[in-house]
């Protein structure tokens, strides 16, 4: 069981699919510098699905994803926290500490609608 951040060097990627890393942290990970690192870099969707997967990622911290990307993800029982921004040593802290869902983690022009879920262009992301 592994949170997976989706990365652009030091930062959460702001679009999944340029993702340059995959980081992937057990929960005896205590730092950043502990975790997996995996190079993403011009991989396929499929190939991408494979990494999370064989790394056991349960959870994945990541910017903007595509509806249908959200919907591969969840279907292979990945819950996906989307619209986050900002540097992994803090993503991560505000994860830990139950934070992660405050306005200042999320990407400009994304807000928080309903309960625990994000609107997309074509529905409702949840994170639960």
């Amino acid at each position: 069981m592994a949170l997976t951040l989706a990365a652009y060097n030091d930062r959460i990627a702001s679009l999944f699919e340029s993702s340059n890393q995959f980081i992937f942290l057990d929960s005896e990970d205590r730092t950043l510098q502990d975790a997996r690192r995996v190079s993403v870099q011009h991989n396929s969707i499929p190939e991408l699905l494979h990494i999370l997967n064989s790394n056991q990622a349960t959870t994945l911290i990541c910017g903007a994803i595509s509806g249908p990307l959200f919907h591969l993800l969840t279907t292979n029982q990945i819950q996906v926290i989307p619209w986050i921004t900002g540097k992994l040593d803090i993503v991560v802290a505000a994860y830990r500490n139950n934070e992660l869902t405050s306005s200042s983690y999320l990407m400009p022009g994304c807000r928080r609608r309903g309960r625990r879920g994000f609107h997309g262009r074509r529905g409702r992301f949840q994170f639960n």
